[in-house]
């Protein structure tokens, strides 16, 4: 039996090794506060390697990779390199603001939010991923609901940290500690450049066929389509994946100010690539005959009625 103080001071040790695994990240969006659009989480996968204290390799998926990589020389930082990817805030980010990373869960202190908890149950033993841990349900200061950690029983990481109020919930699972991580994992290496630069080069042979054929926009568009400036921004000849930019400058004050259409294969996981999967966005999905769409929006969203003609105008057209 332990208590969660005792578990507190095993995430302030940390695990001190090599730290490698996959964290998935499951986000509520937003809604217009009734219930519309209908619920559609964000979920994020990001396999990922971390050497002690600050470096890291994140694969989002999608050829999309980031190095992160931060060197203490004489005091100061002495490097960080980033390619493409979505960033990552290096040392955890309590409170629990729906703003996840795999950084909070393997290195969870120093944090205010922990220091503060208060535990709301005794821990209990249970497992996850195939390893020993803690669940342990405890009371934040920062919190309106309750927030669920399962902490690993030996490696001083967090397993699993949820509001279950928020509809929210990240995990880390295949994890392993390799200990000694060699420096050609946090290098921008010939490999990682070929496939940065095979994803680029698909993207701009996708760009360049639709500057000679029509793209797939709405032909119905609230305040009007004068204002739509599309841009490919990715996408892939083969499959027939296509990410555009609607942008919409100089619209009507209570439309929708920006706006991301992606179509792609049937049956395939949603393409949520950049602000799409950000959980402050309103997004819209629907299917036709060959291909399913996503529309996410800032400002607002598509009334039933807008939604309605909106996809009923992109496949007449």
């Amino acid at each position: 039996m332990t208590d969660w103080p005792a578990l507190r001071d095993l995430l302030t040790r940390g695990p001190g090794s090599g730290v490698t695994g996959v964290h998935t990240s499951v986000q509520p969006r937003r809604d217009d506060g009734r219930g519309w659009p209908p619920a559609s989480p964000v979920r994020v996968v990001t396999r990922f390697v971390h050497r002690p204290p600050h470096d890291w390799f994140l694969d989002h998926g999608n050829g999309d990779i980031s190095l992160e990589v931060r060197e203490t020389a004489a005091g100061h930082e002495a490097d960080e390199a980033q390619h493409g990817g979505q960033g990552l805030e290096f040392g955890p980010r309590f409170p629990w603001d729906l703003a996840p990373s795999p950084a909070r869960l393997v290195t969870p202190t120093p944090s205010t939010a922990l220091a503060e908890a208060t535990g709301l149950d005794a821990p209990a033993e249970v497992r996850h991923g195939g390893r020993d841990g803690w669940a342990v349900t405890l009371g934040v200061p920062s919190l309106t609901h309750p927030l669920r950690l399962v902490v690993d029983a030996r490696a001083g990481i967090v397993l699993v940290a949820e509001v279950t109020g928020l509809g929210y919930r990240e995990e880390l699972t295949e994890v392993e500690f390799p200990g000694a991580v060699p420096d050609s994992r946090f290098r921008w290496s010939d490999d990682l450049a070929v496939e940065d630069a095979a994803r680029h080069r698909r993207r701009d042979l996708t760009a360049a066929h639709y500057r000679s054929e029509p793209l797939p926009l709405p032909g119905f568009w609230p305040g009007g389509r004068d204002h739509f400036t599309p841009d490919v921004f990715d996408g892939d000849l083969g499959t027939g994946l296509l990410a555009i930019d609607l942008y919409t400058d100089g619209a009507p004050a209570g439309t929708p100010s920006m706006a991301v259409l992606i179509r792609q294969p049937p049956h395939t996981p949603p393409f949520e690539p950049g602000w799409v999967a950000d959980p402050e966005t309103f997004v819209h999905r629907w299917r036709d005959g060959t291909w399913q769409w996503t529309l996410a929006l800032w400002g607002r969203p598509l009334t039933p009625e807008e939604l309605a003609r909106v996809t009923g105008s992109i496949a007449a057209s």
